[in-house]
């Protein structure tokens, strides 16, 4: 998928703990968003889905970041979780960097709702089909091996995990060598089970490194109306979401008494969109 370049506004920003999670996908959903054709009244009606279709994937993806992150911040002292770093071209970035006294741990989000996820090794199938989840975090967590090879004399190897968001069957047959794919809501106890590999010093000297904007590829920063814009789409959604659900008891209504041949045609049309 790529990315365009969002017309965000530059803010001051002191370190990149100023990001914000899924930064880049807010970024991106909000840009879709504005080109695309509003709602119709009698859309807004009927409830229809108020994010494009071309917005949906960077909708969903960040929606499943800001769970992760939500789940990060339970994380007790002595932990640093940064968000968001940009790290290649097309707008590719590190989701979710955590750094503790249980090492350097790269964190991939991905959001498969009502999905089922299947885990052998390095072979992962999603409803069936071939995903290189894996591959894409073993690759992130090489990035982030060399700058941590750029600041301690003996580091440990960056582990790279997968969290998965929303899927209704997980299955991890084997786990990976190299890397852990699990379920969002084993994150934390997961990152806190982890032996010590780093020492206090050795946390505040990578802390310091990965705050410095330096470190990553230049980045414009939004100020905080970029999640004033994301929250207040997300309520249209809920609230879209709310008026379906109300229109779907009406129809219930209307099928017990005889008069759904007529409402329910016109109105699946709208609520598809054709």
């Amino acid at each position: 998928m790529t990315q365009t370049t969002a017309p965000v506004v530059p803010a001051p920003t002191g370190t990149m703990r100023d990001r914000v999670p899924a930064q880049a996908l807010l970024e991106q959903v909000l840009l879709q968003q504005a080109a695309s054709r509003p709602r119709t009244a009698v859309e807004r009606l009927v409830g229809r889905d108020p994010i494009a279709p071309e917005a949906r994937p960077w909708f969903t993806g960040a929606i499943g970041e800001r769970a992760v992150a939500a789940r990060l911040t339970g994380l007790p002292a002595g932990w640093t979780v940064l968000h968001s770093l940009p790290v290649g071209r097309n707008g590719a970035d590190i989701d979710h960097l955590v750094v503790g006294p249980g090492g350097v741990f790269t964190v991939n989000t991905k959001h498969h709702v009502d999905a089922s996820v299947w885990v052998a090794g390095r072979t992962v199938l999603v409803n069936g089909s071939s995903s290189p989840i894996v591959q894409k975090a073993e690759a992130e967590a090489r990035r982030i091996d060399r700058i941590v090879g750029g600041v301690l004399a003996d580091p440990p190897a960056v582990r790279p995990v997968v969290a998965v968001v929303g899927a209704k069957r997980m299955r991890v047959t084997r786990s990976p060598r190299t890397a852990e794919v699990l379920r969002a809501e084993q994150l934390r106890r997961f990152l806190r089970s982890q032996p010590e590999r780093l020492s206090a010093a050795e946390v505040r000297a990578l802390v310091a490194r990965f705050e410095d904007p330096a470190t990553w590829l230049p980045t414009v920063e939004a100020g905080p109306e970029l999640l004033l814009a994301f929250s207040g789409l997300t309520r249209e959604v809920r609230a879209a979401a709310r008026v379906r659900a109300g229109w779907v008891v009406g129809l219930l209504g209307l099928t017990a008494a005889g008069s759904s041949a007529i409402v329910l045609p016109g109105l699946l049309t709208l609520l598809s969109g054709s």
